[in-house]
């Protein structure tokens, strides 16, 4: 029977990575992986191991193989319907509660939610905020509201629209993480993106600012006074505000 180290050694992926494939399957902690190397696998562990291991070798995200990722201090479940939650979209987190935190029962968007994972972080970390959750994919949706349900969330309303398109109400803050890799750009993506990751969440068209542009134009008129919406372009997170917004969509 494979030990522990055997297996580990054997398995010709970083070790940090077999490492968290194996901890997860024996639901230990990696520490454990070192206290008990000499540990014998069951057949079971042994095969599901294996082909986790076959699956990171083929650039599949380890994210998408465990079916989870962490983000913001909370667990989300992830498939290859839901683009893979980034740390860098925690700032984006981070500034919207410190803008809603003033404000009693502030009402907030998040316009192509996907995993919900912005929308989740926001209504858990502020729980008189009210978070309106959109995306266009069903499948996305319904990841969104696993999660919601798995982190004990329920200030949260999910609705399928493209957008903005159908939202009368208005808004303290509108938070969006859209595509914006352009076409051109996303065919030279590596693998373990462009093959695993859907296409749907990362492909903008023509341009980086394309389906941006048709949010700024749905958004004008729907933020509260002195409300703003916050966008993620290329890792950082930008900032306008009614006004802003105004001018941006008449260009």
């Amino acid at each position: 029977m494979l030990t522990i180290a055997q297996a580990l050694k054997n398995s010709k992926i970083p070790l940090v990575e077999a490492e968290i494939i194996l901890a997860f399957l024996l639901k230990k902690d990696r520490s454990y992986l070192n206290a008990y190397s000499e540990q014998k696998l069951l057949p079971q562990t042994k095969t599901l191991f294996q082909n986790f291991v076959k699956r990171r070798k083929s650039s599949e995200p380890l994210a998408y193989i465990l079916g989870f990722k962490e983000f913001f201090g909370l667990k989300f479940i992830v498939n290859n319907s839901v683009l893979i939650p980034r740390p860098e979209t925690e700032e984006m987190v981070m500034k919207a509660l410190s803008f809603i935190k003033t404000k009693k029962n502030p009402l907030v968007a998040d316009v192509g939610t996907g995993s919900g994972c912005i929308a989740i972080a926001i209504g858990k970390s502020n729980p008189n905020s009210i978070v309106l959750a959109s995306d266009v994919s069903t499948a996305a949706l319904n990841m969104a509201r696993k999660n919601a349900k798995l982190n004990n969330v329920t200030n949260i309303e999910f609705r399928k629209q493209d957008l903005l398109s159908g939202s009368k109400e208005k808004f303290d803050l509108i938070v969006s993480n859209l595509p914006y890799i352009p076409t051109s750009k996303w065919r030279r993506l590596e693998k373990n993106i462009k093959t695993f990751e859907p296409r749907l969440a990362l492909d903008s068209g023509e341009n980086s600012m394309q389906i941006y542009n048709r949010l700024f134009k749905q958004a004008v008129g729907k933020l509260r006074k002195n409300g703003k919406l916050f966008y993620e372009l290329d890792g950082k997170v930008i900032e306008l505000s009614a006004d802003d917004l105004a001018e941006t969509a008449r260009e």
